[in-house]
This record gives C-alpha cells, structure tokens and sequence, in this order.
C-alpha cells in the first residue's frame, strides 16, 4: 500500500523542479539572442556609415570599394569553383594541424603535468620554442616541405600545440588537493588518474586553449599561402591583389572572418559535452 504513496510523492516533488528547469532555460535563451541582436548592431552601422561616406565621396579612396561593390564581389565568388576550391583547401588544413597539434599538445600537457621529471628537464626548452613565432617557420617549412598542403598542415599543428600543452599542465597542476587524496585513497593507477581525475579537472583550460589554437591554426594556414603554398584563400588574395580587385579582396577578408566564427562556434557547440568546460572556461561567451 505504502508504494504508490512514494511514486506519487515523487511526481509532486519532480515537476516543479522541470517547470523550474524550463523557466530558467527559456530566459537564458532569450537573453543570449538579445546580445546577438546587440552585438550585430555596431558592424551593421560601420557599414551603413562606411556606405554614406562611400556615396558621398568623404571617403575618397579609389582602392576602398563600397559595401555595395564588396557584396557584388562576394555573389560572384559564391558562385565560383576557384572559390570553394580555396575555401575547402584552408578548412583541410587548418583542421588536420589543429588536430594533429591538439593531439600532440595534450599528450605534452599531460606529461609535464603528471610526472615532474619530465617538467624539469624541458620546460626551459617548452619556453624557448613556444616563443618563436610560428610565422618565422612558414620559409622553413618551405625549404622542407616545399609549397605543399603538408607544409600547411605543419605551420597550423605548430600554432596549435603549444597552447594546448600549457594549457594542460597547468590544469593538471591546479587539481585540488582533495582530489588527489581521493586518488590515493582509491590507489588509482596514473593511467586511471590522468583519465578520471586530471583531465576532467584540466578540461575547460584546455577547451580555451583549443579555441585559441584553432584560431591561430587558420590565422597562420592564409600567411602559409599567401607565402608559400599557391593555394587556398591566403593565395587567393594575393592574387585578388595582383589583379587590382580590391572588392574581392574585402570579400575573401569578410568570409576568413564568418570562417573564424563558425570555427568557434564548432568549439561552443562541443563545450556541453565537456564536464565543466563551460562553467569555468566562459565557452559560452
């Protein structure tokens, strides 16, 4: 007799708290479409604004085009073959270095993170080599690669590894020390350590860290191939600029950029997944 009693109680108890759930959730969405709708107001007046002094000869550089000129420039290339050629060739590279560069880095992180030795004996040369910039490898890679994709993949798995490592080891530095009571309580081998313990807790350092890379992975691939690989939308620009076609220009600049936002959207949209990456790394922002 006493079962139903407890069920039912527990419906009573339970639905409250969903409706709670859905109040909440359904402002918190509200509330980030605003700040979409806010955030988009100050571009679209740049470009009302870079309008008007277009027309009205205020800015009276021949070599800017107008936003009318840029998105007539940008409706060709959509239809273009060379242009989704370029693109796809940019998104090939940027995504396998970043990957490769992820996946070296955190192997790295994890090293200097978990075993002390092997902090001491290379951190001085992390530092060293995480302080060249990766655009003064761009003719060595060159040399070594030639003007290949490969050389790409190279320059982008370079900016994207030394983010992801420091990220890591200092996330894994940071677990509490209560954590780690509770790993030796438990007598956790290293593996079962790292896989349940550091990593969750160094995840949403790395989950910045990732979005930091991805963006220098394709900040670097367009200097790759505006340098030396005769590919992708890096070559395309210049080849925008040999042809004096400032308006195609803007437009490969405009598409870098909603690239960019779509890549860090691709990082937003996988953050939930990570156990609290987005309460502590802002990957909601």
């Amino acid at each position: 007799m006493s079962a139903p009693t407890v069920t039912a109680a527990r419906g009573d108890a339970s639905a409250p708290a969903t409706r709670s759930v859905i109040t909440r959730e359904r402002p918190a969405r509200s509330g980030r479409a605003r700040r979409l709708l806010l955030g988009a107001l100050p571009p679209v007046a740049l470009v009302v604004l870079w309008q008007i002094a277009k027309s009205t000869g205020l800015l009276a550089y021949d070599s800017v085009p107008s936003p009318i000129d840029v998105a007539a420039a940008l409706g060709e290339l959509l239809v273009s073959a060379v242009f989704w050629d370029a693109v796809t060739h940019t998104l090939l590279a940027v995504f396998a270095g970043w990957a490769i560069g992820s996946a070296v880095g955190l192997v790295l992180g994890v090293a200097l993170g978990v075993w002390r030795g092997v902090r001491v004996w290379s951190m001085t040369s992390v530092q060293v080599l995480r302080a060249i910039p990766a655009i003064a490898f761009v003719s060595l890679a060159v040399i070594v690669f030639s003007q290949t994709l490969q050389m790409e993949i190279v320059i982008a798995a370079w900016v994207a590894v030394w983010p992801v490592a420091i990220s890591t080891m200092q996330g894994i530095l940071g677990v509490s020390p209560l954590h780690r009571e509770v790993a030796h309580s438990l007598r956790l081998s290293t593996a079962a350590r790292v896989v349940k313990i550091d990593l969750p807790s160094a995840a949403p350092s790395v989950l910045v860290a990732l979005r930091l890379s991805l963006g220098g992975a394709l900040a670097l691939a367009i200097v790759a191939e505006m340098i030396g690989n005769p590919a992708g939308i890096g070559y395309q620009l210049v080849q925008q600029q040999l042809g004096l076609r400032p308006d195609a220009m803007f437009a490969y600049v405009i598409v870098t950029g909603f690239i960019g936002l779509g890549l860090n959207a691709l990082i937003q949209a996988a953050a939930p997944f990570v156990p609290g990456a987005i309460r502590r790394s802002g990957a909601d922002a």
